[in-house]
């Protein structure tokens, strides 16, 4: 679950970023989520992006190629975290 969590701040600070990359003009995004083109950019630069708004935004500038950035931003941030195989989490979980 926390990983979760995780992942949600990781994609709310980064939302600036797949914006920029998704091609799309932030006068154009503004107007698909109804708020000012203003208000838009000022919410880029802070990140302070509601739910309901990250999820609009996602669902006009989705495609592979930002899902493809995002896992490696993801990956680049857990690079220093400890992994475990399988194997133990199997025997740990008394799974066969």
């Amino acid at each position: 679950m926390l990983q979760i969590v995780e992942s949600y701040i990781e994609l709310k600070k980064n939302m600036a970023n797949l914006i920029n990359k998704s091609g799309y003009k932030n006068s154009f995004l503004a107007e698909q989520i109804g708020i000012p083109a203003p208000t838009f950019s000022v919410k880029k630069q802070r990140g302070n992006w509601t739910e309901v708004e990250i999820k609009q935004i996602l669902s006009i500038i989705e495609n592979d190629k930002l899902e493809d950035y995002f896992m490696i931003e993801l990956m680049e941030s857990a690079k220093d975290e400890p992994s475990y195989p399988v194997s133990q989490l199997k025997a740990e979980m008394g799974w066969k």
